[in-house]
């Protein structure tokens, strides 16, 4: 699978040898996400099988080992120029491991942890490669991933049901009086809609939560992922404009619109955040 656009438009902002380490970064955590995504039609055991040859290339990158897959092999590189922990990668293995089944969640809390482990882990992983000077910068990046995901959760609500899964926390579905049967048959009815629209407005105040933890020294350092951010709240207007009608057909920013929201946030940033000089990696 290639690479998803949003994130692509944000390594531009990246000098090269960050950019190369953050796009090795991304397709090892893409191929993970594939093992459980892209071969529904395997077995069970033959998906846990492929996981946990992907734990074995991450602990292969932390204990001097040889990776066997590109993919391996290229973050092994990573891990020897940038100061990224293993913790992180094999939170995101357990993440993808829940989705390997039919996938349902009682309440926020529990599906909160669970962005955690496929967001927020890949943002700890990133800010590493971005630098950064204040810890608090940490919690900006699991703010972050978990604002992404959140929009992600909502926007692909009908192409997760085709694979089994429903994030929506279910104590917030009986809330509005909705069924699963409701959100399969794309019926947008007031319910589904408040429902929706809570979902967004969720992951909207999210987004400003990350914002607020940024430490403002280490804005320019992490202008990839701010970007980032700006693209996907832009998606979350753009589901609004719909009337939270996910149903419809995929979501999506135009590549130009996209183009623009990285160059604004980049200037935007430059003028008013100081200068990163010295830069130098948190431990």
């Amino acid at each position: 699978m290639g690479r998803d656009t949003n994130f692509a438009y944000s390594f531009l902002a990246l000098s090269p040898d960050r950019r190369h380490a953050i796009t090795a970064v991304w397709d090892f955590c893409r191929a993970v996400d594939d093992e459980v995504d892209e071969h529904d039609e395997r077995p069970l055991a033959e998906r846990r099988a492929g996981l946990q040859r992907w734990r074995d290339e991450v602990a292969a990158c932390f204990e001097g080992g040889q990776p066997q897959t590109p993919q391996g092999q290229a973050l092994q590189a990573v891990t020897r120029a940038f100061p990224v922990a293993r913790l992180p990668f094999d939170q995101l293995i357990d993440g993808c491991a829940m989705d390997l089944e039919p996938v349902r969640f009682q309440s926020f809390c529990e599906l909160r942890a669970y962005c955690y482990k496929v967001a927020s882990t890949v943002g700890l992983i990133c800010i590493e490669v971005f630098g950064y000077r204040n810890p608090g910068t940490r919690q900006y990046a699991e703010e972050l991933g978990l604002a992404l995901q959140l929009t992600n959760i909502l926007r692909d609500i009908p192409s997760d049901l085709a694979r089994g899964r429903l994030y929506l926390p279910l104590d917030e579905l009986a809330a509005h009086g909705v069924t699963e049967a409701d959100l399969r048959a794309g019926r947008l009815t007031p319910g589904v809609s408040a429902l929706l629209e809570r979902q967004a407005l969720r992951a909207r105040e999210q987004f400003a939560r990350a914002e607020a933890a940024l430490p403002p020294e280490d804005a320019r350092r992490v202008v990839a992922a701010r970007i980032m951010g700006a693209i996907y709240r832009n998606l979350l207007t753009r589901i609004a404009a719909r009337d939270y009608d996910v149903f419809a057909g995929r979501v999506r920013v135009p590549k130009l619109h996209k183009a623009w929201l990285a160059l604004t946030t980049w200037l935007r940033t430059m003028a008013s955040s100081p200068a990163a000089d010295g830069l130098r990696v948190a431990k």
